[in-house]
């Protein structure tokens, strides 16, 4: 063998040997605890699904997965933290429309919306609920909400814009105002305003007990139907107002996924989605089941992209490109 020979085949042994060594971990994927990242904190919707997930896919794969509760930045810091991990699967998580559709509008980011991830599919959607706290005594109905709206800017918290498009279409359709007030958890949101210092929020699962117990009064539902627990409570658009917040808790993990990889967590997720005790879990919070694929996934964000980021810009919460 030339010189030229041997070095070429010096060079190229190691190649061989990590691809053989990238196959055997393949193979033996997972062989250690997954982590589970959510961009919000413990007790609302989207860590109960999280949770719920969770616990089925430890099932599956015989080991630990652990939900790794990262709130902060509108919802962003999960979504970073899962695009700058390794891609081997032993990180994916909840990668949701505010991170993908809101984020980009209103802030700058660690990540690259659609080239940072392999998205996985699709397991739920979250319920929204427009509610009126103790700050707003007078307020009965969604009329009443308006009126209010009008007289006087209310205060709106929320954990990420996203899931107020339809406070903000209300707004920009009737004419009442919003100051939107930011924060990290949910529950805390809630707390604050069933404590009355702040007017309404963006209410998830964690609202049913605090309108049940009389602590808030919900005025409308804002997403696309009616909660279970509040059938009599009707929707924005079946009370003339043609907005509806949809909120898909959607699930990816680092781009660069090796394919075999990718399919297995993608099998897992969605069966965990299909689960009648996980599917339990999440009708018992409102939450709506929503099972789907990859593709089935990618098209729900296509249909749904447009009006959110119509509804940010018309509300002004679009920060301005240069």
């Amino acid at each position: 063998m030339n010189r030229r020979g041997l070095l070429g085949g010096l060079l190229s042994a190691p190649t061989v040997r990590d691809a053989m060594a990238q196959g055997q971990a393949e193979a033996r994927w997972p062989s250690r605890e997954i982590s589970l990242v959510t961009g919000f904190g413990p007790g609302g919707g989207t860590d109960l699904v999280a949770r719920a997930v969770a616990a089925h896919m430890e099932k599956t794969f015989g080991v630990s997965v652990l939900v790794r509760n990262t709130p902060g930045a509108g919802g962003t810091l999960g979504p970073g933290r899962i695009a700058q991990s390794r891609p081997d699967g032993y990180t994916f998580g909840l990668v949701g429309l505010s991170a993908l559709v809101v984020a980009p509008l209103t802030m700058d980011l660690p990540y690259k919306p659609w080239e940072s991830f392999d998205f996985l599919g699709c397991t739920s959607e979250l319920r929204i609920g427009m509610p009126a706290g103790p700050s707003l005594p007078q307020v009965r109905t969604l009329a009443d909400f308006i009126a209010e709206g009008q007289r006087r800017p209310l205060t709106l918290a929320s954990t990420n814009p996203g899931s107020a498009v339809s406070f903000f279409e209300l707004a920009r359709i009737t004419g009442m105002r919003v100051n939107y007030v930011p924060f990290g958890s949910i529950t805390d949101a809630a707390s604050q305003v069933a404590g009355g210092h702040v007017d309404t929020y963006t209410g998830t699962s964690e609202m049913i007990p605090l309108v049940k117990g009389g602590n808030l009064r919900m005025v409308a539902s804002a997403s696309v139907d009616r909660w279970p627990e509040f059938p009599d409570v009707p929707t924005l658009i079946e009370q003339g107002h043609e907005t509806a917040t949809r909120q898909p808790i959607v699930w990816a993990a680092p781009a660069g996924l090796p394919a075999p990889t990718r399919e297995r967590l993608e099998a897992a997720l969605i069966a965990a989605a299909r689960d009648p005790e996980v599917q339990a879990r999440q009708h018992a919070a409102s939450i709506a089941p929503r099972p789907l694929g990859r593709d089935e996934t990618m098209s729900l964000l296509r249909q749904v992209r447009p009006g959110v980021e119509a509804a940010l810009v018309a509300s002004g919460m679009a920060r301005r490109r240069g």
